[in-house]
């Protein structure tokens, strides 16, 4: 693919997000971010030390620009759904979550904003790798810390994409793999907490254990249940339409993130 046909896809991928997200990128309601008294300020900064610190100052800043660019994702897909109250809570290197004190509805509007919190990656993530050509040219400084945040803008994302309770990808599975098996939800989190689980022990990597500890606890605090939320339940044809979006979504997200994914597995 040639920069200019990268730049391109890249230019129609930010009218995408900006069309789908239409009304709730605007901020005619005022953005809440919990956590700005002093106390969560300084959370905050240390956070951000922490995170240029064990991962260098490119690596570290790309990453708390991916998170708050995720969690807005969520919020924008909330106020879309008309939860105009919505608003985000943010540990930079922790990460964050969106809140809404309306409930949400259907199992479409909560694939909806679980997926948007990922998805909204894609365009930047190629923008990013779509301006990297250019940047050799005129400002070759630029190159690294684009190739940087493209790659962990893929990484993340994808990673919150996968099958495993309380990840996106773990409401995701709960709203859509339940409309075709009561009980696909929980096999798919029992086998998806375990393959992680081998995977950590394997690369002995601690964040995949975290993860692991968060999907056992879920399990056993559901007692077995595939852990849905009261939603509206949405028809087969719907199911189908979000799981191909899903997949997708977290193909396009694998294949720019590749190089840090291969890096921390």
């Amino acid at each position: 693919m040639t920069p200019t046909v990268l730049l391109l896809c890249a230019l129609i991928a930010c009218l995408a997000t900006a069309y789908t997200l239409r009304g709730g990128l605007t901020f005619a309601n005022k953005l809440t971010v919990l956590g700005m008294d002093p106390k969560g300020i300084g959370i905050s900064i240390l956070s951000v030390a922490a995170a240029v610190w064990l991962l260098g100052a490119t690596f570290g800043l790309a990453l708390i620009a991916v998170l708050v660019i995720h969690e807005f994702g969520h919020v924008a897909a909330f106020r879309v759904a008309g939860h105009s109250d919505a608003r985000f809570r943010l540990v930079p290197l922790l990460g964050g979550y969106a809140i809404s004190n309306h409930p949400i509805k259907t199992q479409e509007e909560q694939v909806f904003i679980s997926l948007m919190g990922p998805a909204i990656g894609i365009a930047p993530m190629l923008l990013a790798y779509g301006l990297t050509p250019f940047a050799a040219q005129y400002y070759p400084a630029a190159i690294s810390p684009l190739l940087t945040f493209a790659s962990i803008c893929g990484a993340l994302n994808f990673f919150n994409l996968l099958p495993i309770w309380p990840l996106d990808g773990g409401k995701l599975t709960a709203s859509i793999t339940a409309v075709f098996h009561d009980r696909a939800p929980f096999y798919i989190f029992v086998a998806s907490t375990a393959l992680v689980g081998l995977v950590a022990v394997l690369s002995q990597r601690l964040f995949l254990l975290f993860i692991v500890v968060l999907g056992v606890q879920h399990l056993m605090q559901t007692g077995g249940s595939d852990g849905r939320a009261p939603h509206a339940q949405m028809s087969k044809n719907h199911a189908i339409l979000c799981l191909g979006a899903w997949l997708f979504t977290a193909a396009t997200l694998f294949m720019g993130g590749v190089a840090t994914i291969l890096r921390f597995v």
